[in-house]
C-alpha cells in the first residue's frame, strides 16, 4: 500500500521509461526504406527463444543509462550525466563500474550529499582504486559523523597503500583509523593503528616525515601523544602508553603531568600504591586539572587497595588546597549527591558552574533541585542555563524530568509570576524561560500569561517568543490558538524576515483549521517576502495540495521545480525538491498518468536511494501492475525494515508476496497490517481488506474472502471512494458461484 502521501493506484510503468532511456542512449536513427521499395521477403517479427528475465531487463536498463551517462559526460553535460549514473546504479547488479565513473564526477560537481548517500549505500562495492579519492570520501563521511562508513573506506585505502614503501600518506591513514576507532570505543583497533603512528614518529626519516609534518601530526603541544597514551592504557598496553607519554614529555616537559601519567601507567600495571604515590606528586603541584580524570584514577587506586572509604575525605582535603578547581568541585559534588548530601552537593555544583559552566554540572544541579523541590533555585538555574547557552538543551533529559514533575513545575511557574510580575527589564530573562517552559509543558494559560509578561519586559524578544509559542500550540494541534499567536506576530513585529516566518506558520495553522483561502493568502505573502527560500516558496503548493485543489497544486509544484530542481547550493533546496516530486507523483497518478507518477518517484530515488516512502510507493506501484516484482519486493522490504509498525508498508509487502505466489507469507503480512491499524485506533483500511480477500480466495477460503471484501466495500463507502467499490463488488458477485469442490473454504 502506498504511504500516507500516496493514494493507492495501478500503473502501466515501463514504456515511457524505456523510451526515455532509448532516446538518451541510442545513435541517430537511420532513414527507413521508402514506400516504393520492394522487399524480397516479408518481414517477420523476431521471437526470442527464451524470454528475458527481470534480471535481464535490469541489466539492459543499467547498461543503457550508463552508456547515456558516458555520452553526456563526454559532451560536458555533467549534471545530466550524473543523473543517468545515479539511476543506472539502482538497476545495476554490479555497482563498481558505475561508481568508478559517478563518484569522481560527483566530487567535481561538489555534490557532497550525493557522494555521502551513495558511498554509504555501496561501501563494499566501490571498485575505486584511487587512494586520494577514497580518502576524500572518507573525510566527508567522518565529518558527517558516519564513523563506521568512514572506517570502511580508510581500511580500503590502507589495503591499497599496503604494498608501497613507507610514506606520510600511510601514517595519515593510520592516524584516522586510530581516531575513528577511538571515537567508536574500539580501543584495541585504535591502539593498533596508533602503534604505527607512534613508530613513524619515532623514526620519521623512514616514513619521509619532515619536521613540519611531524608538528602537524603531533600538534603544537604534543596532544597526539597524550591521546595515544590514553588509548594504549584503555587497550591495556602500558609499555606503549609509557613510550607515548615519554615522547610527550620530551616535546613539552611538565613535571606534574609526568607524575599523573606515571600514576595511570602504574595503575594499569597492577601497582595501585605506586599509582597513589605518583598521583600525590601531581596533587602537590597544585595544578588544577581540566577534567575529572585524576580523581577517577584516585578512586580506582583506592578501590584496588580496598580503601574506597577514604575517597571523600581525601577529596575534601584536596578541595581545601584547590578551591578554584571546577573539576574537583564537580567530582566531589557527585560523591555528595550519591550519598544524598543534597545541600553540600548543591553548593559544590554551584561553585563548579561559577568557575566553568558545563552541561554535566548544570544537569547534576538540576537533579539536586528536583529532589529538594527548591523552585526558586531551579528557576535561577534555568535562567543561568538559557543566558549562557541560548536554550535549555544543556540540561538534556533533566528539563524533561522537570516538565514531568508537575508539582515542582507549578511551583517554578508560580515563583516566576510572583517574583517578576512587574515585568521590568531585569525580569525579562526569568519570564522568558518560564514562558517557554510552560508552553513546552502544554500549560497554555500559564504560557499565555508569562508570554505577555515576558514581551512587556523585553519587547525586542517578541518575535522569538511568539514564534516558539505558536509552534508549540501547532504541534499540540491547538490550531486556532496558534493562528491567533502568529497573526499577533504579524501585527506587532517590524522585521521583514520575522513577519515572513509568522506568515509561513500562520498558513499552516489556518489550513489545518480548514480556512484554505486565508491559508493560501498567508502562504503567498510569505513566499513573496522570501522568494529564494525553498521552504517558503513551496508553501502555497502545499496548501493547495492539502486543500485537495489538485490541478492548482500540480501547477504550483511544477513552477517550484522549474526554479529549484537544479539548485544544489541553497540550504534545504534538495529536501523540498524531494517532497515536491513525491507529491507530484501522487497527483500524476490521481489524474491517470501512472507513467509520470513512476518517473517522479524514480527521480526521488535517483537522488535519495534510501527514501523509505519512495521505496514503498514505487514498489507498490510496480506490484500493483504485476511488474518488477522481485525488485519491488526488495524495495518494500527496506521500508518495512525501517518502519515495522507502519501498516501501509506491511500491506505493500503482503501484496508483493501475493503477486509472487507466496500466499502464506502474504496472509501473515496483511493480517499484521489489519492488527496495526486496529492498534492505532483506526478501522482496517479498505484496500488492505480488499487485498486480504484476494489472498483468502487464492487459498480457497471463500467465506473469509467474502467477509473481507464486504468490509472493504463498507470502508470505501465511508471514505467516499466510490470509484474503488465496483471492482470489489465484481469479485464478491463472482464468489457467489458454488466452488467446484470442497466445502467453500
Amino acid at each position: 500500500m502506498a504511504s500516507k502521501n500516496m493514494m493507492r493506484f495501478s500503473v502501466a510503468l515501463w514504456m515511457a521509461f524505456i523510451s526515455w532511456v532509448t532516446v538518451c542512449s541510442s545513435p541517430p536513427a537511420v532513414a527507413s526504406p521508402t514506400a516504393t521499395q520492394t522487399l524480397d521477403d516479408a518481414i517477420e517479427p523476431l521471437a526470442p527463444k527464451v524470454a528475458r528475465t527481470e534480471e535481464d531487463e535490469d541489466k539492459l536498463t543499467a547498461a543503457a543509462l550508463f552508456s547515456a551517462g558516458r555520452t553526456l559526460e563526454q559532451r560536458q553535460k555533467l549534471p545530466a550525466a550524473l543523473r543517468r549514473y545515479q539511476r543506472a546504479l539502482r538497476y545495476a547488479p554490479d555497482a563498481k563500474p558505475i561508481l568508478r565513473e559517478m563518484l569522481p564526477l560527483a566530487f567535481s560537481l561538489e555534490r557532497r550529499d550525493v557522494v555521502l548517500r551513495f558511498l554509504t549505500a555501496h561501501l563494499d562495492e566501490t571498485g575505486i582504486s584511487d587512494p586520494l579519492l577514497l580518502r576524500a570520501a572518507a573525510e566527508y563521511l567522518a565529518e558527517e559523523g558516519n564513523w563506521s562508513a568512514a572506517l570502511k573506506l580508510y581500511r580500503q585505502v590502507e589495503l591499497l597503500l599496503a604494498g608501497d614503501k613507507p610514506s606520510p600518506a600511510q601514517v595519515l591513514v593510520q592516524l584516522e583509523l586510530g581516531r575513528l576507532n577511538f571515537l567508536r570505543g574500539n580501543y584495541a583497533e585504535s591502539a593498533a593503528a596508533y602503534q604505527q603512528v607512534l613508530d613513524a614518529l619515532s623514526d620519521p626519516k623512514k616514513f619521509g616525515l619532515d619536521p613540519k609534518t611531524q608538528r602537524a601530526l603531533a600538534g603544537d603541544d604534543g596532544e597526539l601523544f597524550e591521546l595515544m597514551g590514553s588509548v594504549f592504557l584503555e587497550a591495556k598496553r602500558p609499555e606503549q602508553a609509557l613510550q607515548a607519554f615519554t615522547m610527550l614529555d620530551q616535546r613539552d616537559p611538565d613535571g606534574a603531568r609526568r607524575s599523573f601519567n606515571a600514576a595511570r601507567v602504574k595503575l594499569v600495571t597492577g601497582n595501585p600504591q605506586a599509582a597513589l604515590d605518583e598521583l600525590q606528586k601531581f596533587f602537590d603541584a597544585k595544578q588544577p586539572p581540566e577534567t575529572t580524570t585524576p580523581y577517577e584514577v584516585l578512586a580506582e587506586a583506592l578501590k584496588e587497595l580496598n580503601q574506597s572509604d577514604q575517597l571523600v575525605s581525601r577529596l575534601e582535603v584536596l578541595r581545601k588546597s584547590q578551591p578554584e578547581s571546577a573539576s574537583l568541585a564537580f567530582y566531589l559534588g557527585e560523591e555528595y549527591r550519591q550519598a544524598s548530601r543534597w545541600q553540600d552537593a548543591a553548593a559544590l555544583f554551584e561553585a563548579a558552574i561559577a568557575a566553568r559552566p558545563t552541561a554535566d554540572a548544570y544537569q547534576s544541579l538540576s537533579q539536586v533541585y528536583c529532589h529538594t523541590g527548591d523552585a526558586a533555585a531551579m528557576l535561577k538555574l534555568l535562567v543561568s542555563v538559557a543566558e549562557k547557552t541560548g536554550s535549555l538543551s544543556a540540561l538534556g533529559g533533566e528539563s524533561i524530568a522537570l516538565i514531568k514533575n508537575e508539582k515542582l513545575l507549578a511551583k517554578v511557574l508560580a515563583v516566576a509570576i510572583e517574583q517578576h510580575r512587574e515585568a521590568q527589564a531585569n525580569d525579562a530573562a526569568a519570564l522568558r524561560v518560564a514562558a517557554l517552559l510552560a508552553s513546552e509543558a502544554k500549560r497554555w494559560d500559564d504560557a499565555e500569561r508569562l508570554m505577555n509578561l515576558a514581551i512587556q519586559a523585553d519587547p525586542s524578544a517578541t518575535a522569538g517568543l511568539l514564534i516558539a509559542w505558536g509552534i508549540d500550540l501547532f504541534v499540540a494541534e491547538k490550531y486556532d490558538r496558534a493562528a491567533a499567536v502568529f497573526q499577533r506576530g504579524i501585527d506587532e513585529i517590524a522585521v521583514k524576515d520575522e513577519i515572513a516566518a509568522c506568515s509561513f506558520y500562520l498558513a499552516g495553522a489556518l489550513e489545518m483549521e480548514g480556512q484554505s483561502d486565508e491559508a493560501l493568502a498567508a502562504a503567498q505573502r510569505a513566499a513573496k517576502q522570501k522568494p529564494d527560500d525553498p521552504m517558503f516558496a513551496s508553501r502555497p503548493a502545499w496548501i493547495l495540495y492539502h486543500a485537495k485543489r489538485y490541478d492548482d497544486a500540480e501547477l504550483a509544484y511544477q513552477t517550484f521545480l522549474e526554479k529549484f530542481n537544479d539548485d544544489f547550493s541553497t540550504p534545504g533546496a534538495r529536501e523540498m525538491v524531494q517532497q515536491a516530486n513525491l507529491v507530484l507523483s501522487n497527483l500524476s497518478v490521481l489524474r491517470g498518468d501512472q507513467s509520470q507518477g513512476v518517473e517522479y518517484l524514480e527521480q526521488v530515488l535517483d537522488e535519495f536511494p534510501n527514501d523509505i516512502g519512495a521505496n514503498n510507493d514505487l514498489g507498490y506501484l510496480w506490484v500493483d501492475e504485476n511488474r518488477h516484482l522481485k525488485r519491488a519486493h526488495r524495495m518494500i522490504q527496506v521500508a518495512v525494515a525501517n518502519e515495522p509498525e507502519n501498516a501501509a508498508y506491511r500491506d505493500s509487502l503482503g501484496w508483493a508476496l501475493f503477486r509472487l505466489g507466496r500466499l502464506a507469507e502474504a496472509l501473515e503480512e496483511l493480517q499484521k497490517a489489519v492488527e496495526l491499524e486496529k492498534a492505532n485506533g483506526k478501522g482496517p483500511d479498505p484496500t488492505v481488506l480488499d487485498h486480504l480477500g484476494d489472498v483468502y480466495q487464492k487459498l480457497g477460503r471463500i467465506a473469509d474472502a467474502r467477509v473481507s471484501w464486504k468490509q472493504s466495500i463498507e470502508g470505501y463507502q465511508r471514505e467516499k471512494e466510490t470509484d474503488k467499490i465496483k471492482p470489489v463488488e465484481q469479485k464478491l458477485r463472482a464468489s457467489e458461484k458454488p466452488p467446484p469442490s470442497g466445502d467453500g473454504r
